[in-house]
């Protein structure tokens, strides 16, 4: 990669109508074979630029035509390597950034509707001066100088080259998903597979790998929940939605559903026969439909509050266990709050005795970063220390301020039940916090 950075080398130099006259009236004086002959240019070059074919020359070929350097202000493509390793550089210091996301940025003057990534890669050798410069220039923005960002591909050369998997070894990875998912290698690869089928290429990065792993993950989930949705919404989400259209597998099984219970004929939602989706010849349909769809079954459960769980398609059914959790939830929240039982004692009484908490180990907490750890806002962690004054003051330690031990905290983080009395005193805080903000300054 470092060994590629040319800069200034292979300048392309745009053909105006200025530079073009020029060029002709050299080319005019004699027969093409006789002008490309003279100049050391290729006849097919010569050829093309007598007949209006090319649109810009190298600036080597400009010095053989002309004997001079081109003007600068002509100079409008260079080389790509040294845009692409500083892209590259730029990603790997920027986590959360994409090609994408650069390309908008470099185009803010167009209106773009699709990222041409060929010139994030060596598809197309060259590209424009101005934006190898905006590139280089957020580098400069951040305190660096040239020498820094050559210095600092470098270092990112000898990262990635430590850090290469064999092609070999990810093949049976990109097989899998290539029978699973139908995605082409080339899209996780992002370079063409056929060069690593070829054996031009050997090695991938370990993102690269990383990432076709993960993906594999997340495929054999989809596959074991059983939902050709599932498996569908991440061939989706590599390929890029289809605007206007969902994917007919996202309501399959509400169309089925208003099928039995509703008795509807599903063309009358799609318009055609089912057996173009199901036989998959079919994959979307228009978004307008699938919103009438998902409306009509959402209609058709809400008149019907007898139907059983069981019946609903997937989606509703979680909608509806959610709903049934919450009020489970909120129920044994309010149970605990009202009645003086043990639950919340046993949950905060410490598993071990003080000195075995208070080694060097596992450490102490500040009472003041306790709440934030078992993830309570301050109130909420006041609230339950005030109220079990006596548990927090039998396992504390005070010097100069109150701490608490690491390891009794994390356990009573991980017990059961600790959610429960956590959202209990979440709920308290809640109903207390309009009156701190109203005598708060008083207290």
């Amino acid at each position: 990669m470092y060994s590629k950075i040319k800069s200034s080398g292979q300048q392309r130099v745009e053909l105006n109508e200025e530079i073009l006259k020029k060029i002709l009236k050299r080319i005019s004086n004699g027969r093409v074979s006789e002008v490309a002959d003279d100049i050391g240019l290729p006849y097919d070059l010569v050829y093309n630029l007598v007949h209006g074919r090319i649109n810009s020359l190298s600036a080597e070929n400009y010095k053989l035509i002309f004997g001079e350097e081109p003007p600068s202000q002509a100079v409008k493509r260079v080389n790509g390597s040294y845009f692409r390793e500083m892209v590259q550089l730029w990603l790997f210091l920027n986590g959360d950034v994409s090609e994408a996301d650069l390309y908008r940025e470099f185009c803010r003057d167009k209106n773009v509707k699709k990222v041409d990534y060929r010139i994030f890669s060596e598809v197309t050798q060259t590209v424009e001066k101005k934006i190898e410069h905006a590139m280089e220039q957020k580098f400069i923005d951040q305190g660096f100088d040239r020498f820094d960002i050559t210095e600092l591909i470098r270092e990112l050369y000898l990262i990635e080259k430590q850090e290469r998997v064999l092609y070999k070894n990810i093949k049976p990875i990109l097989n899998f998903l290539a029978e699973t998912l139908k995605i082409n290698p080339t899209r996780i690869l992002n370079q063409w597979f056929v060069r690593y089928e070829d054996g031009e290429l050997k090695t991938v990065s370990k993102k690269v790998c990383d990432d076709a792993l993960e993906l594999k993950k997340r495929t054999e989930s989809a596959l074991r929940s059983g939902s050709r949705y599932e498996v569908e919404k991440i061939r989706e989400e590599i390929y890029g939605k289809k605007t206007g259209y969902t994917l007919f597998s996202e309501i399959e099984e509400e169309l089925e559903f208003l099928r039995k219970f509703e008795g509807k004929n599903p063309r009358q939602y799609l318009g055609r026969s089912i057996s173009h989706y199901k036989k998959s010849r079919l994959k979307r349909i228009a978004s307008w439909r699938a919103l009438k769809i998902k409306d009509a079954c959402c209609e058709f459960i809400d008149d019907h509050p007898e139907l059983s769980l069981k019946s609903l398609p997937n989606s509703h059914r979680r909608t509806k266990l959610k709903k049934l959790l919450t009020v489970l939830k909120s129920y044994s929240i309010s149970k605990v709050i009202k009645e003086e039982d043990d639950i919340e004692r046993f949950i905060l009484m410490p598993a071990y005795y003080h000195k075995q908490y208070n080694t060097n180990e596992y450490g102490l907490i500040s009472l003041n970063k306790a709440g934030y750890f078992l993830g309570m806002s301050k109130t909420a962690f006041d609230l339950l220390v005030s109220e079990n004054l006596d548990v927090f003051r039998r396992i504390g330690t005070y010097n100069k301020e109150w701490y608490l031990p690491y390891l009794y905290l994390k356990k009573i983080k991980e017990k059961n039940g600790f959610d429960i009395v956590k959202a209990k005193y979440e709920m308290l805080a809640k109903k207390i916090s309009p009156f701190l903000k109203t005598h708060g300054d008083d207290l």
